[in-house]
């Protein structure tokens, strides 16, 4: 026979969850309105995009007409699309050959101003604010008056100061190639856009840095290395891990601030909405095939491997 405790209904009793369940649900609820805004106002879009670059759409009212036109927008767009003072084809590829010159010159600069900024010395808040400015100011307006550095040059030639000494000149003294005299002088016209482009890089490297071991750095003195052999054994090791990340940053920033970004918003602004897909998807392919590019060249040299990894 049952006994009256038996008898007595149990207590629903809510099933405990552990701390790491709880975090996962906290974590899903936080989520949840961004990825229902990446899949509806990103994803769907994204895909509606692609759909359209093969279509010549026509606005009417209350409707788009569509006319299925196969790849004929983006023979157009590759082939045959010019601007008033150049083509989409020709800024595409300018564009691809200042991502593969600026890049290297990025890191090494990048991680060099790091390594600096890493020391302790007066001022370092204030030096760290500077580097970090072009960010800050990378607006269109700021942009617009800079004008990526031309009107320092026009005030220079309106002062005849550009010709007091002209770096090309001097070098083809010295019986460089014309090749590497044009790669020189293209370097040093692009130090406007190589410190517009190193905030957020330096930023990277210098977190990088900082949370590199002190103990490391200590056994190495004591050990009686170098700072020139502490920064090859430790600090590149280390910082390695971050390089992939600093390339994808500076490559997306490279294309978004590139003239393709203003041709592919005129035409949309013309409702020439396909022709518009149709650009807007060879410049997110060459994007992907230049990360793939990137990728396999880092697994070969082995960039972006942790240094305690096997």
């Amino acid at each position: 026979m049952m006994t009256e405790q038996q008898r007595l209904p149990r207590k629903w009793k809510r099933p405990e969850l552990t701390y790491k369940n709880q975090k996962r649900v906290w974590a899903a609820i936080f989520l949840l309105p961004w990825v229902i805004g990446l899949i509806l106002l990103f994803i769907f879009p994204f895909f509606q995009t692609f759909r359209y670059s093969f279509f010549k759409l026509t606005p009417r009212a209350g409707e788009i007409l569509t006319e299925n036109v196969g790849f004929a927008n983006y023979s157009y767009a590759f082939n045959t699309h010019v601007t008033t003072t150049s083509s989409f084809r020709v800024e595409l590829l300018d564009t691809v050959a200042d991502v593969f010159i600026n890049l290297p010159v990025l890191l090494i600069f990048s991680l060099f101003i790091a390594v600096l900024l890493n020391m302790k010395f007066r001022g370092r808040a204030i030096v760290r604010a500077i580097f970090f400015i072009p960010v800050i100011l990378n607006s269109a307006a700021v942009v617009s008056a800079v004008g990526g550095g031309e009107a320092i040059n026009a005030i220079l030639e309106q002062q005849g100061i550009d010709k007091v000494f002209d770096l090309q000149f001097y070098l083809m003294q010295t019986g460089m190639t014309p090749g590497i005299i044009n790669f020189i002088v293209g370097l040093i016209d692009r130090i406007y856009d190589i410190l517009a482009l190193a905030g957020v890089p330096i930023l990277l490297f210098l977190a990088s840095i900082q949370s590199i071991p002190k103990h490391l750095y200590e056994a190495a003195k004591i050990e009686g290395a170098t700072a020139y052999e502490m920064f090859w054994l430790i600090t590149l090791p280390n910082v390695k891990v971050h390089i992939g990340t600093v390339i994808v940053y500076a490559l997306v920033d490279t294309f978004l601030t590139s003239s393709i970004s203003n041709i592919i918003s005129t035409e949309l602004n013309k409702q020439n909405w396909g022709l518009s897909s149709a650009m807007a998807w060879i410049y997110v392919g060459t994007i992907i095939l230049i990360l793939i590019v990137l990728g396999a060249l880092g697994k070969l040299f082995k960039i972006g491997e942790s240094h305690y990894e096997n």
